[in-house]
This record gives structure tokens, sequence and C-alpha cells, in this order.
């Protein structure tokens, strides 16, 4: 054999080689990401979204919580003028919150396939439910990225295939992708800060909380504003629970009588610095049922608790006699749970 074939041979067995361990890598990668995703209860995140117009695309930045299998929230945060809408799915019905007007529906004219497209979610179910599913390697946004394509359900032209691109090494989502018949983005979702199965609040996909934003309690803020929790007994109809000290580095920020459809609650309100928590207590509606934790549940010294976690917001509640006190805050679940069990 000559030198220029024996040179021609080699070059072809280094391809082969190259190719087979570049295949093997691609499947490797295929099965991390296949377990990352099949064990996804849950997620947080902020979205980046374009929605392809008749005109003009929209564009939109969101908060998203979804729950498995189709419980969903979006919040929008931009633009400007859309701030605060939001959509909740409970698995059943679709309530929208318009911050504008004050007021939240109930969207019979509208279903919730509407925008399953903008949730990885409702990617992985119609994953679960096709045949059909490629998946290679490509760069994304300077990333190494698993590519997973799958046709969207139903012939339509602008709705025909959709992919979703999850980062090789850290195997978060990058982007979920719809295209239509001719390979254009007809929607797409950037997502950023995304937290697999973080504990969600259990209310969360509740129509009354639609218009509550990463807020635990609807209460009517032009209650009293008191200097001591001493004042405050006057007011409420009930001995409070007091910390046996404010954590170091903390001070009162606001100590305040809330009036609520349920009765009269406490507020008491202490930060340092970016940080803060606030005390929220008020005698328990037994109107509802005998109080069962949800979320989390904790032993907290002998009390049993829930707790639950919205993107940085964190909540432990539980009942006292016949006082129900919700501790919320965006410190450590740490200090959450040791001011927890300091307050009697």
């Amino acid at each position: 054999m000559s030198r220029k074939y024996r040179l021609l041979a080699l070059v072809l067995l280094i391809a082969a080689v190259l190719t087979g361990c570049s295949g093997s890598t691609e499947e490797k990668i295929y099965k991390r990401v296949h377990s990352k995703l099949a064990g996804l209860e849950s997620y947080a995140c902020e979205a980046e979204i374009y929605i392809k117009g008749n005109k003009e695309p929209g564009e939109f930045r969101v908060k998203q919580w979804f729950a498995v299998p189709d419980k969903y929230r979006l919040e929008v945060l931009e633009p400007a003028i859309m701030k605060g809408k939001t959509t909740v799915f409970d698995g059943k019905r679709l309530w929208i919150y318009y911050p504008y007007i004050d007021q939240v529906f109930l969207a019979e004219d509208v279903e919730a396939e509407s925008e399953e497209s903008l949730f990885i979610g409702f990617f992985l179910r119609d994953m679960l439910e096709t045949e059909n599913i490629q998946h290679y390697m490509e760069e994304v946004d300077g990333t190494p990225a698993l590519t997973l394509e799958i046709p969207v359900k139903g012939e339509n032209r602008y709705f025909y295939k959709q992919k979703l691109y999850i980062n090789a090494k850290d195997l978060t989502p990058i982007r979920l992708t719809v295209l239509d018949v001719n390979n254009n983005i007809t929607v797409g979702v950037k997502f950023n800060n995304f937290n697999y199965n973080p504990v969600l609040a259990p209310d969360l996909f509740n129509s009354e909380k639609a218009s509550v934003s990463m807020v635990y309690e609807e209460w009517d803020a032009s209650g009293m504003f008191l200097q001591s929790l001493e004042d405050a007994r006057d007011y409420i109809g009930f001995a409070p629970l007091v910390l046996d000290a404010v954590p170091q580095g903390y001070t009162v920020d606001i100590i305040q009588v809330l009036d609520g459809a349920g009765g009269r609650a406490l507020l008491s309100s202490y930060k340092s610095q970016g940080d803060s928590f606030t005390i929220i207590q008020k005698i328990y509606n037994k109107d509802g049922g005998d109080f069962k934790p949800e979320g989390e549940i904790l032993d907290l010294g002998g009390r049993t608790a829930g707790y639950s976690e919205i993107e940085g917001m964190r909540k432990v509640t539980w009942i006292e006699g016949n006082i129900q006190i919700d501790i919320t805050g965006n410190i450590s679940r740490g200090l959450l749970l040791t001011i927890a069990k300091e307050i009697r």
C-alpha cells in the first residue's frame, strides 16, 4: 500500500473513532438528561419569552412556577404596562389577574393549551406520548447543549415541532422553542435562574392567590401602626407570641394591626440591611376544619409545622393553641426555623 493510501486510511480510521466517541458521549449526556428530567416534580425560574405576532413580535420577561403534572403560575415582570399580570392554572381552570383594574377573571373562553408551549412540564408530557424523538448535540448561546426535538401534537403549520435545549454540563434548561413548517421560531423561551424541584407553597396555584405576588396573606394595609407588641394587645383580642430575642443585627421595622376577613391579625416585621422577615399572628378559623400543615412537614420542638419556598422567599406555618403563626422572609432556612423555635 502506497504512503498516500496508508495516510488516507489512517485519516478515515481516526474519523471513525472520533465519530464513535462523539456518539458515545452524546448518549451518556442524553441518559444523564433523561434521568434528571424524569425526576422533575416542580420548578421555578425567570424566563424571557418571544412570541411571533401577526404584525410585531411580543417580548416579555416573566416568573414561572410549575408542578407536575399540569399546575402552573406565570407572573409578568416586563413590559411595565403588563407588570403584575398573573396567570394561574390549577389543573382544571385558568385564572387571570389584571393588576391595573385589580380584578381576577376565570378565563372560560381560553384553554390552557394556549400557554403550554411556554412550560417545560408540558414538553416532557408530549415527549412521553411520542416515539418520534430526536436528540443531538449543538452549541446554544455559546454553551454545549443537548437538543431534544419532538413534533407538536396535531397538524398546525405554525406550531409544527418543538425543541428543548439542555446545558450539557449542569443539565439546566437553556431554551424552549416552537417552530413552524418552515423552521421559523414562533415561540421562544429563554430560561434564567432555573431551580429544579423547589418546595412550593401549597396555595401558589389557588385562584384566590392569583392577585398576590410572592406574598402569603391578603390584608387591608391601612391598619394601625404601633410602637410595641404590648401596645398591640389592646387591639388584637389575644395575647401574641413574642421572640425570646431578636436575631443579632436585626431591628424592628413595623408593628401593625391588620383587618382581614377572619378578624384582626398582628404583623411584626424585622430587617437587617437587605434581609427581612415578617411574623403574622391571627386567631385560627376552625370553620375550615382542623389545621393541617402543608408543604414540607417539620417538627419544631413539639410543634408540627408546614414549610415552603417561593423564589428565595421562605415560609413556616403552625398553630399554637388557637393562634396561627406564619413567618415569612428572604432569610436562610436555618435562621427562619430558629426564629420559629424561639417565638413563645
